[in-house]
């Protein structure tokens, strides 16, 4: 009569164990960075949602409209408002969240905001204005152009 056990012996388990592992730690940053590649991709875009919205709102009503951070001054990583510049900076037209912690906004210095006039064209700054945003090895750039057209990537023409 035979009496061996089936099943695994200690020595195999620790093998799988060790392939599991070896696994698991390649693709642990990996997914970090699909993760980090994917909130930026969000963020950006809701970031030129927000440039074209203002654009398009300049365009309607026949006035400039602002982009600038909600608390003023040139910070722009937190929550950032569109609103139009009939003299009353209370008529906010959209609100873009804040971007992810440890995320930076960067753009040319002394730019404190983004007006659109009512041909949809930049009115301040005079330059076109190049946005860079930062997350971890992620990195997208903005640019908005005199005319008004956003360029995720791209140069102005």
């Amino acid at each position: 009569m035979d009496h061996r056990t089936k099943g695994f012996t200690l020595v195999e388990l620790l093998i799988a164990l060790a392939v599991f592992l070896i696994l698991i730690t390649m693709a642990v940053p990996m997914f970090t960075r699909s993760i980090q590649g994917t909130r930026a991709d969000t963020e950006v875009g809701d970031l030129q949602r927000a440039l074209n919205f203002a654009r398009l709102e300049a365009i309607d009503r026949g006035v400039t409209t602002r982009l600038r951070p909600t608390a003023g001054g040139s910070v722009w990583t937190g929550e950032l408002s569109v609103y139009d510049s009939t003299g009353n900076p209370a008529n906010v037209l959209r609100v873009v969240p804040a971007v992810s912690s440890g995320a930076t906004l960067t753009l040319p210095s002394g730019v404190t905001a983004i007006d659109f006039n009512n041909l949809g064209g930049l009115s301040a700054p005079s330059t076109a204005v190049p946005i860079s945003y930062v997350l971890g090895a992620q990195s997208r750039t903005l640019m908005v152009c005199l005319n008004g057209r956003i360029f995720s990537g791209g140069i102005c023409g």
